[in-house]
Parts: C-alpha cells; structure tokens; sequence
C-alpha cells in the first residue's frame, strides 16, 4: 500500500501504519467521515469472536487460533477503510459528475469561465468541491500566472479529480473563451458524452457489487461444505481420526488465513476509484504496435522453422533414449514453435485492435470538438501531441500526407489501415466529406459524426470496464480453490494413516 496522508498532510508511515487506530482514524477523517475508538473496538470484537468460533469449529489448537485470529485483526483497519473510501469515492463521482454538467449548462448561458464557476459554486454548499472552486474563482480574480490564467486556476480541480473528460470540458471552454464563437453544438456534445459516461461508472459499480456478494457468497458456501467434511472426520472411530493430526491443523490454519484474504481482495476491488482512469500501461501497447508495424513474415517463420526443427531432432533424441511420452511432448513443442511466430502476431494484434476500438471514439470527440472553430487539417493537428500511443503515429503520418495533398481521400484510408476497421475506415471517410464540404455541409456532416461517436464511446466505456470487472469476477473462483485445497490434504492424510493401520 502506497503511503497514506492525513488532512495536516503529514504521511502515515507505510502499509504498516495503518495498525494504529490513531492513523485509521485520521484517513478515515480524510475522507470526510467521523470514526470513533468505540465503534473500532465493537469492530475488532466482532473480528476476534468470529475468528475464535471458526477455530473452535475446526478443533484447532490454542496457537492456531491465534494465527487466525491476529490474520483477522491485521485485515480489519484495511477492510473498514474500504468501506469508507468506496463512500468517499462514490462522493467523488458525483461531485465531479454535478460539477461537469452545471458547468457546461452555465457557459452555455454566459461564455464565461468566471461566471459559470461562480454559478457552480452554489451547487456545491461545503465541501472538498466547495472549496476548490473557490481557490480557482480566486486565482482567477488574482489574475497574476505563468502561462495561461485559465489553465493554471482549472487544473486545481483537475488535479483533485483525475477525469479525463473534465481536462476535455475544461480545454473546450477555455478555446471557446478565448476564440469566441457559438459553443451550442460543443456543449451538447460534451454533455451527451458526460451523460455515457456517467451512465457507465454506475453500471460498472452496480456489477462490481453483484460480483461482490456472489464472491462472498461463494466464501461463506465453502466455508459450510468445509465445516461439514469437518464434521464426517469427527465422527470417525479415533483410530483414524486426522482432526488433530498436524498437517490436517496446519491446512486448515492456511484455508481460514487464505480466506480472509479472499474476502480483503473482494473488498478491496469496490473500494477503487471511481474516477481515475484505469492504467492501460501505453509502452506495452505501443511495443505490440511497432511488432505489428515492423513485422516480416518470412524472416520470422525462418526463425519458427530454426526451433521447430531443434525440437524435432530434440524429440526423435529423446525417442531413441526410450522415452516415448517426452518425445511426444518434444513433438508437440515443435509444432507451437513452427507457428511461434504467427501466435505472436496474433496475439499483439488483437491487443491493438482492442485498444484502438477503446481509444478511438474518445480521440474522435476531441476532434468532434475542435472541428466547432477549425478545419479537419488543423483539428488532426492539435491533437497529436496528447493522443493515445497507438493512434499517434499513424496520426502523425496523416497530418504529413495532408500538408503535401490536402484533397486527396487516401491519407484517410490509409489511417491505420494494417487493421482495418470498419469503424475506423467509416469515421475517416466522414471527416474526409467534411473537409471538402462547404461551411454549411461540414456543420450537418459534424452532427451525424457526433451521432455515430455517441454510440462508439458507449462501446468504449463498456471495454474499459471488461478488465475491471474481470478481476473481481476471478475472486469468485478463489474459495473453490482453497476448500479444494484443505480437502485434498484431508484426505491424503486420512489415505496415509488409513494404510499405516492397515499394515499393523
């Protein structure tokens, strides 16, 4: 865990600090919430009766029990502050959710970034949103920067708020207050994407609670089918009874202390942001970009034909030797090394195209946006600089191809083509119609550029939240694992003793 900070912004020392109930209660203060020293003993009562009531379920020693119970002791502070922070963080979502719309609707009105944050302020009557518009009315009224007035007083909310569709918002209404010009059509687009995205947090946090309870669901079933082969070993004549045998004590300390972990995992999944964009770890894409783009298809299969042909003289070696099943192995590794080559292929291109079918729609808003007050040359241009790695180079390589033939259809269909996608291949025939129409086509062509987005950022939304979701879906398997693992130590033990009786 990374370090923690109190509301003095003095850090709490490390994952360990948390132990303290002194430091649980500062962060717990930091996200906005009281806690008491009464309410954290009720808490670590709860947790030391039910940790000992299991222990006594499984017979286990005194000293095993007490393995098991500080395992529940050191997760409480970790599992009360989940509880909190998916409080906090669900406070979060809707401060900054309230903040974009009220925003968008006031510059609508006036044009004026002052005035829209006055206007929002009032939304908001306390709190960490209360407070930070403010400091960004202030510094505006100081009037005193470095660069830009704007930039610097709106990045005190950005920064308190990690959204990437807020810099979005923030960057249009500082053009438009600079530019000037009608913003209708800018402020509708924005508000119809805030409304997709909106709407998807809170479809993802809906299914990660559902995943949730069906995880703990999953703890609490194993746990009874594990108390009721305890049972059956009970009941055996004592001659073969494993209950106090040491490794049968020993697996049982490891499931218990396994499954509190499962349920701090399970916890710990609902208690992420709402609001910080997921890591979509760019190099790694862009290493599986460039393999794509570089890649050479006879120079790679000499390499696949090189280890193929190794392992085959590997398999009829060990044939030789008399061992017919490491041969066959051989053999079956000589096969997936002849085709190394187009598994790896196949593997990074469908990671790209997962990633462009995730990244696109929201460069197409940007452009969307920018195309209010530029032409399509320019707009592609500005956009470079900040793009998702995937689309840059190609991006690049488009805006180059425009300067020398700015009428030509090809750089558009030449964008990204390696991969083509129906998606991408329509949009870019649709900012090509829009730079060859006229003042008044170009606007009509926008907005069905706008429609056909609306529908690609749904899709887009619902892909980042796949890799979310699947890992608390993985927690849902976790307890199977565990009781399968105690029961089979059971019954090899119980097999061991049954044979050693046996023989005497």
């Amino acid at each position: 865990m990374k370090d923690k900070t109190d509301k003095n912004g003095k850090k709490i020392s490390n994952y360990f600090g948390l132990f303290h109930p002194g430091n649980l209660q500062r962060q717990i203060d930091c996200y906005g919430y009281s806690f008491s020293m009464a309410k954290y003993g009720v808490f670590l009562l709860a947790a030391v009766s039910g940790a000992v009531l299991f222990g006594i379920l499984f017979c286990l020693r005194w000293y095993l029990i007490l393995i098991v119970t500080l395992a529940c002791a050191a997760a409480l502070p970790f599992l009360i502050l989940d509880g909190y922070k998916q409080m906090y963080e669900h406070k979060q979502f809707l401060d900054v959710s309230d903040y974009m719309e009220q925003m968008l609707y006031s510059f609508g009105v006036n044009q004026k970034i002052l005035l829209s944050l006055r206007d929002t302020r009032t939304l908001f009557a306390e709190g960490k949103m209360h407070y930070l518009i403010g400091e960004a009315i202030a510094y505006i009224e100081q009037g005193i920067y470095q660069k830009d007035l704007y930039l610097e007083a709106l990045r005190i909310i950005e920064d308190a708020y990690p959204v990437n569709r807020l810099c979005s918002i923030h960057e249009y209404l500082r053009t438009v207050e600079s530019n000037g010009g009608s913003c209708k059509e800018g402020i509708y687009l924005l508000l119809q994407d805030k409304a997709v995205w909106a709407d998807n947090v809170m479809i993802l946090q809906e299914d990660k609670k559902a995943a949730r309870i069906r995880a703990v669901f999953s703890l609490a079933v194993t746990m009874l089918l594990a108390l009721l082969f305890h049972t059956v070993y009970r009941s055996m004549p004592s001659q073969y009874a494993i209950v106090y045998h040491p490794v049968t004590q020993t697996a049982t300390t490891i499931y218990l202390v396994l499954n509190v972990g499962i349920f701090r995992k399970a916890n710990r999944q609902i208690a992420q942001s709402w609001i910080k964009p997921a890591d979509t770890k760019e190099d790694k894409i862009y290493q599986y970009f460039q393999l794509i783009s570089d890649f050479e298809e006879k120079k790679e299969a000499k390499k696949s034909l090189f280890l193929g042909v190794m392992a085959l003289i590997a398999a009829f070696a060990i044939w030789l030797l008399g061992h017919p099943f490491g041969a066959a192995f051989a053999v079956a590794l000589a096969i997936v090394f002849l085709n190394q080559h187009k598994i790896g292929y196949r593997l990074a291109y469908d990671r790209v195209v997962r990633e462009i079918n995730r990244v696109f729609p929201g460069w197409l808003m940007e452009m969307a946006l920018l195309l209010q007050g530029n032409n399509v040359q320019v707009s592609i241009e500005k956009t470079i600089d900040h793009a998702p790695a995937v689309l840059k180079q190609d991006l690049q390589k488009l805006s180059d191809r425009l300067k020398q033939t700015p009428d030509a259809l090809d750089p558009y269909l030449e964008f990204l083509g390696m991969f083509q996608l129906s998606s991408v291949v329509s949009s870019m025939k649709m900012l090509y119609a829009i730079s060859e129409s006229g003042s008044g086509d170009a606007q009509s062509q926008i907005q069905i550029l706008v429609q056909r987005n609306s529908k690609m950022m749904d899709k887009a939304e619902k892909l980042s939240n796949e890799k979310s979701l699947a890992r608390i879906h993985g927690i849902f398997y976790l307890p199977q694992v565990t009781v399968s693992f105690q029961t089979m130590v059971n019954m090899v033990v119980f097999m061991l003793m049954f044979l050693s009786k046996m023989k005497l």
